[in-house]
């Protein structure tokens, strides 16, 4: 699988929103979110955002990734 990592290198907790599925992820300092998805489903856009005030967003369009967080792992399909 191919990944993407977002990592809060901050002091600060942010909060990463990823769209279109309108999930949130709170990043505390130190910690990450990875992005994975298989080759044959390569997002055909990934946008980043930084919007202040400790948020973030990720914009994937693609019609299925994982993402692994705080969370847990989550599967998300279009």
């Amino acid at each position: 699988m191919r990944k993407f990592l977002v990592e809060n290198l901050s002091d600060q907790s942010v909060n990463l929103g990823i769209e279109p599925w309108a999930d949130l992820e709170i990043l505390a300092p130190g910690g990450r979110v990875v992005f994975e998805y298989e080759e044959h489903e390569e997002p055909a856009g990934i946008e980043f955002s930084i919007m202040g005030n400790g948020r973030v967003v990720v914009g994937i369009v693609s019609d299925l990734i994982k993402i692994t967080g705080n969370n847990g792992e989550k599967i998300f399909k279009c």
